[in-house]
């Protein structure tokens, strides 16, 4: 008992570790994906960047630092925009449908459009030549050239703020740059990042801290500007980029600073994940079950129906999600982390534990078998389809055979008549209607022969030959020929067992007048005997021997009898007390060791330290006594006896007293024959036994509620007694 609660102790502990586990460790996750929120610049990108060498700086700095070094080019001065150096005016012909004179004619239009080959941006408005320099028309070009302005001065502004960045741009008539004087081509290759376009010939770019140079033509710098400068012509300038160490190295420290918290950040989302997982696979592979039990053990929390449950628990998280991204977004916005924390612990508790208990009941339903039958929409579909079937098989057998048939014919004249009336082709309509009607003869001549099967197979058991089964299955008549077939069976069984009966009360009166017959036969010959010779004849005290060996023999006959007439009628009174049988089988042995020494047998005993059962002592004892008496009868000298107390099973409650032993005579009778009345092992009925050992042990045995079983494999006997 000790060992058993304390391993149900453990059992639970691990569970209910497993079960504040996880919503600790979903909590934790949490805190990590916030972690990861809070840092600046975060990409799969960068987790994945080598920020040893630049080419991550190349890709994020260059790019930008290309699209406003350009765009300052092409703008070039706030005088030059203001002037309106950046825009012209072009014409263009459209046709447009004259609705007077009905035919189309040639309009002059103009497009106000960007000068800028590095950003194209244009208006498209159409104007007619007299209204070009309209109200409207000079506003627009104030619109274009203060847009110009804004993009030029955010150029500058952009490239002033870009830390390291040195550039210079120049053609025929303009350059641009903040380059040192007299920096040429070569100054800017020894900066570790640069990007180099000799006035379209040849571009250059490094973005390796190992000074690899890549050479090639024209590139799209876009990312995401959407702007092909090659195509417009731009590297026909000469365009030189770069960043000095300095500001490469601290922007890759910060990136790997970075890095290095997201990668922190990550593991702490997923080994708490993993943990969660690896208490959930715990948590599944104990879920309903229990030591010694072979079913699916269910509590009060599995008895709702799964889909409600489901509903239930899906709506409470939604809402407790909802409600944590409202609450945890007005945190964040207040930068208050401490309410942050405080959401996402309650969230792993009040979303994991309901979530985690319906899975639960879900596995222990999977694990039970067919989980879908413990639905709400199963039980009402099944029940309303069985209660529709139900009526159906209710309407449908209530309706003699005639009925039926002629409902059937009714329905299949009016098909064909229906078919008929709708087809406008008449012969089509004739042939389906001859189709079906020879379908509905095949389905009537079906039944018929069906019924004549069930009628003939009720006569023949009618008239007592109930060997004979009818095969008719499905529906009505199927059921009704189950039914007879279960009748003819039951008759059959019946019959075989009143006549088995009849056997055994004859051979029970045979064998009874017989074993008390031959020590009575004695007991009056040998009282002859001494009345003629008289008691002081020399031959005396053997008579007397002899009356005193038959007269027990007869007493041990009556008593046995005694005791097998009351086994039978279940006049027993038990006693059921808590007993040791291994205690109890070495007692018995020691109480008989007089006989066991006697009877030249080699005992070889199997038995545990304990073995506690609930039984009656004193029956006990007669069933031990007759069992070990059978041995000492039957057994082969000199041969072993195998006396052996096992548990029924792993855990079992239930033990098992097995006795072996080999039989000195050949057993060629089967074993439930050797538990009926006055039954012996050998027919020839030489031993002084009474027949009845077996069965008043087996009697015995089932009124403690136990079980008997004989078997016998050759010469080898063994009985086996369950308590």
């Amino acid at each position: 008992m000790a060992t058993k609660l304390k391993g149900w102790t453990a059992r639970l502990s691990v569970k209910i570790c497993c079960v504040i586990l996880i919503p600790v460790m979903l909590f934790i996750s949490l805190y990590g994906a916030y972690g990861l929120a809070k840092l600046d610049d975060i990409s799969m990108e960068l987790l994945f960047a080598d920020l040893d060498k630049n080419d991550n700086f190349y890709k994020h700095y260059i790019s930008d630092a290309y699209y406003h070094v350009y765009t300052l080019f092409w703008l070039r001065s706030e005088e030059h925009i203001r002037k309106m150096g950046c825009l012209e005016w072009q014409e263009r012909l459209v046709l447009e449908f004259d609705y007077d004179e009905n035919e189309y004619k040639s309009v002059t239009v103009y497009d106000l459009v960007s000068t800028n080959r590095g950003n194209q941006w244009h208006f498209g408005l159409n104007f007619v030549l007299e209204e070009r320099d309209s109200e409207y028309g000079k506003q627009l070009v104030e619109n274009a050239i203060n847009q110009q302005l804004a993009e030029y001065m955010f150029a500058k502004k952009r490239l002033e703020e870009m830390q390291g960045l040195t550039y210079s741009i120049s053609d025929e008539d303009w350059s641009a740059g903040n380059a040192p004087q007299g920096a040429g081509i070569d100054y800017f290759r020894s900066q570790p990042v640069y990007w180099i376009s000799n006035k379209g010939e040849s571009i250059e770019q490094s973005n390796s801290s190992a000074g690899n140079v890549f050479t090639g033509y024209a590139h799209d710098f876009g990312y995401g500007y959407g702007y092909n400068y090659y195509d417009y012509g731009v590297y026909k300038q000469s365009c030189f980029i770069a960043f000095d160490n300095n500001a490469v190295s601290s922007q890759n420290a910060i990136w790997k600073n970075t890095q290095r918290l997201m990668t922190q950040q990550l593991i702490l989302i997923a080994a708490p994940l993993v943990i969660a997982l690896a208490c959930m696979i715990i948590l599944i592979s104990g879920a309903g079950r229990r030591r010694a039990a072979q079913s699916v053990h269910f509590i009060a929390i599995d008895k709702p129906w799964l889909d409600i449950g489901l509903c239930f628990v899906a709506a409470f998280v939604t809402l407790l999600v909802y409600g944590y991204f409202q609450a945890a977004r007005v945190a964040w916005d207040a930068g208050n982390e401490l309410w942050i924390i405080t959401l996402s612990a309650a969230l792993s508790v009040f979303a994991t534990l309901p979530l985690l208990g319906w899975f639960l009941s879900f596995v222990k339903h999977c694990k039970a078998g067919k989980f879908w039958r413990y639905t709400l929409i199963y039980n009402l579909f099944s029940r309303l389809w069985k209660g529709l079937k139900k009526l159906a098989q209710s309407i449908w057998a209530g309706f003699p055979l005639t009925i039926k048939a002629v409902l059937l014919g009714v329905a299949l004249f009016a098909a064909a008549v229906l078919c008929i009336s709708l087809s406008r082709h008449v012969p089509a309509a004739l042939i389906l209607a001859l189709f079906l009607s020879a379908a509905a003869l095949l389905l009537m001549l079906r039944y018929a022969h069906r019924l004549h099967l069930v009628t003939k197979g009720a006569k023949e058991a009618s008239e007592g030959r109930y060997g004979v089964p009818i095969e008719v299955t499905g529906a009505e008549l199927g059921s009704i020929s189950a039914s007879i077939n279960s009748i003819s069976d039951g008759i059959n069984i019946a019959v075989a067992e009143r006549l088995k009966s009849e056997r055994l009360k004859t051979e029970l009166i045979t064998n009874i007048s017989h074993d008390i017959r031959t020590p009575l036969t004695s007991v009056i010959t040998y009282s002859d005997l001494l009345k003629s010779e008289g008691l002081s004849s020399d031959r005396a005290p053997e008579y007397l021997d002899v009356l005193i060996q038959k007269s027990a023999r007869l007493k041990t006959l009556t008593d046995d009898l005694f005791e097998a007439s009351k086994a039978a009628s279940g006049n027993i009174e038990v006693h059921m007390e808590n007993l040791d049988l291994a205690d109890f089988v070495r007692q018995v042995l020691g109480e008989l060791d007089e006989r066991v020494r006697a009877s030249n047998l080699d005992f070889r005993l199997n038995l545990p330290e304990h073995a506690p059962v609930r039984a009656d002592g004193r029956l006990l004892w007669r069933v031990m006594e007759n069992l070990l008496s059978n041995v000492f009868k039957y057994a082969l000298p000199g041969s072993r006896v195998y006396i052996d107390v096992t548990r029924q099973g792993d855990g079992s409650p239930v033990y098992k007293l097995e006795i072996k032993n080999i039989s000195d005579h050949p057993l060629n009778i089967e074993p439930s024959e050797l538990t009926e009345r006055f039954k012996r092992g050998d027919d020839s009925r030489s031993s002084d036994g009474s027949g009845l050992g077996l069965s008043i042990a087996q009697s015995f045995v089932q009124a403690q509620g136990g079980s008997f079983e004989l078997s016998i494999d050759g010469d080898l006997f063994k009985a086996s007694v369950c308590l």
